[in-house]
């Protein structure tokens, strides 16, 4: 029982640095810790697991920044045709009052 729980603080810790929910990483350390000392009883089975549950954490930090990126590119983008429609429109009308 105490394992589940020193797993769990080192899972919050990590997720907690990682930027991402301590207490959901903490808690399914936990639930995996209990469950898996239910079944089989013997705390050497539960570090294959949560080194398993660590790599999912690791798999779905690395996916998250890469969505983050590809949004933080795409709203550059929109941003940069924005400021240049802009910068456009003031030539048109700057090219008409000269015209004047």
């Amino acid at each position: 029982m105490v394992a589940a729980f020193v797993f769990a603080a080192f899972f919050y810790a990590a997720a907690e640095y990682e930027r991402l929910t301590g207490w959901k990483w903490a808690l399914a350390s936990v639930v995996i810790s209990l469950v898996v000392l239910q079944l089989f009883e013997f705390l050497a089975f539960v570090i294959p697991f949560q080194i398993a549950l660590f790599g999912v954490m690791w798999w779905r930090n690395i996916k998250h920044r890469d969505e983050m990126e590809q949004e933080r590119t795409a709203r550059a983008e929109e941003d940069r045709r924005r400021r240049q429609e802009q910068v456009r429109r003031a030539r048109d009308q700057a090219d008409r009052g000269d015209r004047k």
